[in-house]
């Protein structure tokens, strides 16, 4: 008898705790603003990311990618009437890392 043995296609899920310190976005706009993430591949996959505090300010977190290597890309959306500075602190990112590359296009 032979067991098929279900697999997907990820090397790993990791939880990274990062400190961030986002600078401040102008009035009615969305930016992207870069950080460094020691490890961060390009090819890797951010599914989330959640700061761990109070979010006391009008700025949300509308996009997350992966730049270049140990480079994260996260764009804030300001709709207010002035510039807002989102918190800085301890952010968790979760990261996707595939068992290879290229990815395929469909399901075997």
């Amino acid at each position: 008898m032979q067991n098929d043995i279900a697999r997907g296609n990820l090397q790993g899920t990791y939880l990274l705790s990062v400190s961030l310190t986002p600078a401040g976005v102008a009035t009615v706009t969305s930016a992207e603003q870069t950080f460094t993430v020691p490890g961060l591949l390009v090819g890797d996959q951010i599914s989330g990311i959640n700061f761990q505090g109070a979010w006391t300010v009008l700025v949300d977190v509308v996009n997350f990618r992966v730049v270049s290597n140990n480079t994260m890309g996260l764009s804030f959306q300001n709709n207010t009437a002035g510039t807002v500075t989102p918190p800085a602190g301890i952010y968790l990112i979760e990261v996707n890392r595939p068992s290879q590359l290229p990815l395929p296009n469909g399901i075997q």
